[in-house]
């Protein structure tokens, strides 16, 4: 299933598999270790707009909402699994 990072549940895994145009953007992920194919998840966010939190190669981070939002990624959680997820809360 596609979805941004954003919208991934806690400690949810996926693959990421776009990043924003910027190459400024772009060149400031890859040093951070976060790129495309990589396996990212997210750990937690902050209410009332604040940042998320982002686990890659044992390595975490936080970024902002925005730019959460703009990483596309393809959750490795069956469909039917996040179905029950989001059923059983």
């Amino acid at each position: 299933m596609i979805k941004t990072l954003i919208e991934l549940n806690a400690c949810e895994e996926a693959e990421i598999i776009s990043l924003p145009d910027s190459s400024n953007l772009r060149h400031r992920l890859k040093e951070l270790g976060i790129r495309q194919g990589k396996s990212i998840s997210r750990i937690s966010s902050q209410a009332a707009g604040g940042p998320v939190v982002v686990a890659v190669s044992g390595q975490q981070t936080a970024m902002s909402r925005e730019l959460a939002s703009s990483i596309k990624v393809c959750s490795k959680l069956p469909e039917h699994h996040l179905q029950e997820h989001s059923q059983a809360g």
